[in-house]
């Protein structure tokens, strides 16, 4: 019998209660996960960790999103994901913004818009420094003035953030990686996901990608169409996972109110229909994502069940 496995991205928080989502608080809990293991709170190690991958690399952040979105990186390219910034009248990070489509020409690097507020900034021929680049993740940016998160220890990298920096909008280059190389997911496996990083993800662990319209990394996503597409795999296969990023979403524009709504959205629209399957059903958190502040947090998941 096929096993969905759904991973709601940022879903817990200081506020967080079982009480306020029914179907939820209705599942059997099977305990609690640490899913950081002293490692920073971001999805992409927290869900390797998750799948049962034993050592995540350090350096993998930004070659995963260049496999999620399809765009080739050599094994001698340094690869950042960066996220886009705006800022208030004194140069601090207030909140995520839109990728910019077209930017200049930038000596050196190759500029990739993602989806929502996410890029990717390749660098030929720099595989070999990443140890001297430090970098500030994006969970850790809101009300930082932007200057005191310029990378550091490449002068290469340093430019490239000054060229995109601007009195409104900032990117932040982080999660540096090199292309890396995993072992296959124990068992045939497919993917129901909307955000580049757990395209990512399939793609490292070698699970099918699920194609569904709709399905997007925020709060529009179609819910309902990824819950009949992730019960359509398991009929076929003995693992499902289905990704719901939103939440993570809403508390990074620290906005509570969308965050719970979108929450108890899952809990009404996804989970009776999971429940009401013939499979067994596993539904946790990556990480928390408070949205009082717009940051991940380290702290144990509480790994819910079907009776």
């Amino acid at each position: 019998m096929g096993r969905i496995f759904c991973i709601i991205d940022g879903m817990t928080d200081p506020e967080f209660s079982l009480t306020e989502y029914p179907n939820m608080a209705g599942m059997k809990v099977w305990g609690y996960v640490d899913t950081c293991h002293g490692a920073p709170p971001e999805s992409l190690g927290c869900i390797l960790r998750l799948l049962g991958v034993r050592n995540v690399p350090p350096y993998l952040r930004g070659y995963a999103e260049a496999l999620g979105a399809g765009i080739a990186v050599e094994p001698q390219d340094l690869v950042l994901r960066g996220s886009w910034f705006s800022l208030d009248a004194a140069g601090r990070c207030t909140s995520p913004m839109e990728a910019p489509q077209d930017i200049p020409q930038l000596p050196g690097c190759r500029y990739y818009p993602l989806e929502q507020y996410k890029s990717l900034l390749v660098f030929p021929g720099l595989a070999s420094k990443i140890q001297s680049l430090t970098t500030y993740p994006p969970y850790l940016c809101h009300g930082q003035a932007a200057d005191a998160l310029c990378p550091k220890g490449l002068p290469e990298v340093e430019k490239v953030f000054a060229l995109l920096q601007s009195e409104k909008r900032c990117l932040i280059p982080w999660g540096q990686s090199v292309s890396s190389a995993f072992p296959a997911f124990p068992e045939k496996a497919r993917v129901v996901c909307g955000t580049g990083t757990v395209r990512g993800i399939a793609k490292l662990l070698k699970m099918e990608i699920v194609t569904v319209a709709g399905a997007t990394g925020d709060v529009d996503t179609d819910l309902k169409a990824k819950t009949e597409a992730a019960l359509t795999e398991a009929g076929e296969c003995p693992f499902v996972l289905l990704h719901i990023n939103g939440a993570d979403e809403a508390a990074h524009r620290k906005n509570p109110r969308e965050k719970k709504e979108f929450l108890q959205k899952i809990d009404s629209t996804v989970i009776p229909r999971l429940l009401s399957s013939e499979y067994g059903v596993y539904v946790i958190a990556d990480h928390g994502t408070d949205p009082e502040t717009g940051r991940h947090l380290d702290m144990r998941q509480i790994m819910l069940c079907k009776e």
